[in-house]
């Protein structure tokens, strides 16, 4: 063989590995691991993406309920501590002086009330987020799958 047709032969063969390395589809996982295992379908990893949205809107969400139950709390210490400080000097012999106290203490027993009911909401919500994350981790979590997929998803297809 001529040394021009080796070199021509040899040019050819790079030349096709390089559009076939720029062919190559891109590459991404979930999570922070490079990903293994089979590549996920379009359909799969619009699941995944979804679910990937929902988990985040769910943790938002309870951040945000966590924020009002502390809230709720702080205000149920503090109204128990200004009837605290108004026992005292609660004149007994009122009756209209006791009334209003028993209304008050009456008010905060139903804030209390309120506030359990809505903890136990707030603990069951909790659970169930935490249900969500471990599938998603199970079926998302390290795997594979094409940018481009991922492209066409996000574009409505």
């Amino acid at each position: 063989m001529r040394p021009m047709t080796r070199f021509l032969i040899l040019a050819a063969m790079l030349a096709g590995a390089a559009v076939q390395g720029a062919d190559k589809p891109k590459e991404a996982a979930f999570g922070k691991g490079k990903g293994a295992g089979a590549f996920l379908n379009r359909e799969q990893l619009r699941g995944c993406l979804n679910q990937q949205s929902r988990n985040a809107q769910q943790d938002a969400e309870l951040v945000r309920e966590q924020a009002t139950l502390a809230a709720t709390e702080a205000e149920i210490a503090r109204v128990g501590n200004a009837l605290k400080g108004q026992l005292p000097e609660l004149d007994r012999s009122n009756a209209d002086a006791v009334s209003a106290y028993n209304a008050q203490a009456a008010a905060r027993d139903k804030l209390i009330d309120d506030y359990e009911a809505r903890v136990t909401q707030f603990n069951t919500r909790v659970e169930a987020a935490k249900a969500d994350r471990e599938a998603f981790a199970k079926t998302c979590d390290n795997r594979r799958y094409f940018e481009d997929d991922e492209t066409a998803i996000k574009k409505g297809r």
